[in-house]
């Protein structure tokens, strides 16, 4: 019989402490999960939270995006910042519990998720990749106001500089408010048909080919 390398003078090794499942209705739990992140009690905040989600999919009462946003925003504040963006990723691509599957208004969900998104950028310093996730906000927004018929679904340079000016500013980087005018404006031209990957794309490549050039500056 092969020599046991964990035994410990003859006691038994202590299992550690299963965390009791949360119980009650979504909205005590809602309730328990903010007192606990209060508390600092991280696993005790997001396991509320997911009990509520739980018991909201179970239902039919409908619950704002907000309140599926906390989980993200929770597990960010906690550190762990792998999960939050999975969690946000989630969000986006497959949408919460009873969720109004209506075209006109996925997009106002998509803007508050991504708002989110570049809060959680930025407060990790990093405000330039958060660009394009204010960006996204802004023409997801117009986007919903369109499909509802309560905007004109265009944009016109004016409109871009004003959504581009708080995020620049943010970033350190307002000198390129004229580069980024044009580019932004071109896919915004027809709200309808904006393809938000190539507008990231666009975006991130005016900002981040600023940064190379930072870094090859002479110190």
């Amino acid at each position: 019989m092969p020599f046991n390398w964990f035994r410990r003078s003859g006691r038994k090794t202590e299992k550690p402490a299963r965390r009791r499942v949360p119980r009650g209705t979504p909205s005590e739990l809602l309730k328990s999960a903010t007192a606990m992140k209060k508390d600092g009690d991280m696993e005790g905040a997001v396991a509320c939270l997911r009990a509520a989600y739980r018991g909201i999919a179970g239902d039919t009462v409908e619950y704002p995006v907000s309140t599926f946003l906390r989980l993200p925003l929770y597990l960010h504040a906690f550190g762990r910042t792998d999960e939050a963006w999975r969690e946000f990723n989630r969000l986006i691509a497959e949408g919460y519990p009873n969720q109004i599957r209506k075209v006109s208004l996925i997009p106002m969900d998509h803007s508050s998720i991504y708002d989110k998104m570049r809060l959680c950028l930025q407060r990790e310093k990093r405000p330039r990749e958060a660009v394009k996730l204010g960006v996204f906000s802004d023409v997801c927004w117009e986007i919903g106001l369109k499909k509802q018929r309560r905007g004109g679904g265009f944009y016109i340079p004016d409109d871009v500089e004003d959504m581009l000016k708080p995020l620049l500013k943010k970033a350190r980087a307002g000198d390129l408010m004229d580069e980024l005018i044009p580019v932004v404006a071109k896919h915004v031209k027809a709200l309808t048909k904006v393809n938000l990957a190539a507008l990231g794309r666009d975006i991130d490549e005016v900002m981040l080919r600023r940064r190379d050039e930072e870094d090859r500056q002479p110190s």
